[in-house]
């Protein structure tokens, strides 16, 4: 008769031993992952959160990641441009000096000269013409990414008061006939009157002149260069064109 011996496994074999300790790990490995993904975790939560406040910091600072980079927009510009320079109300873009001498007589009776006198006076004043950067708006502000360039529209030049300081205004000696006053004395309505006909006259002139053609050409370079600095910090590579 034969007889057959079964083997029992040497459970202290240690191949065997490093085969049951790689089963266990993987089998702990796979039920850690069910667990995970079974169960709702706060972090998911967490991360949306965050997302969403960093996507309204982003719309608070206008910074655009789907923009191709060195792209600008009107906003990039307007509100530096604004901030800095927008609270000039009255930029002043070109000042024109004027002269202009009246002369006023006090006439003896029938006009007689010898009974006449008369005295010139010299007003000196300058005329200053201002643009207002406050009034801007999206509207006045264009951007050429391919240029490089930002175009903006300004207001024309506005003339403010005629500034005639009194230190400025020189009387001439009083020319007289023997019988005539010695000084000419006006009323407060005569020289309320004064004013208002040198003021006429120096406008005249500027008219003339056409001085405001000049003060607007001049606005236009006196704004690009004030807002190139400005430009220029929010983007190197960008020039100012200034046009009404």
């Amino acid at each position: 008769m034969t007889t057959i011996r079964i083997q029992k496994p040497n459970m202290n074999s240690p191949g065997l031993m490093k085969l049951i300790v790689l089963i266990a790990l993987f089998v702990l490995i796979l039920v850690s992952i069910v667990v995970i993904r079974c169960i709702p975790g706060k972090e998911s939560g967490f991360s949306d959160s965050v997302a969403g406040q960093i996507t309204q910091e982003m719309a608070d600072n206008r910074i655009v990641l789907s923009q191709k980079p060195g792209r600008r927009t009107v906003v990039d510009f307007k509100e530096p441009i604004l901030l800095t320079h927008g609270k000039n109300s009255r930029l002043i873009v070109h000042t024109a000096h004027l002269t202009e001498t009246i002369s006023i007589a006090s006439e003896g009776l029938w006009g007689w000269e010898w009974m006449s006198a008369y005295q010139d006076i010299v007003f000196e004043g300058d005329a200053q013409y201002t643009v207002d950067l406050s009034q801007l708006s999206d509207g006045d502000f264009v951007v050429n990414n391919e240029l490089k360039t930002l175009t903006v529209r300004i207001p024309y030049a506005v003339l403010s008061p005629i500034n005639i300081p009194a230190d400025q205004i020189k009387f001439h000696d009083v020319k007289k006939g023997w019988a005539g006053p010695k000084d000419i004395k006006l009323t407060a309505q005569e020289n309320a009157q004064l004013e208002m006909q040198v003021n006429n006259q120096m406008k005249a002139k500027l008219i003339d002149d056409n001085i405001i053609a000049v003060a607007n050409e001049n606005a236009k370079t006196v704004v690009a260069e004030l807002l190139s600095a400005t430009v220029q910090s929010v983007d190197p590579e960008f020039t100012v064109v200034v046009v009404q």
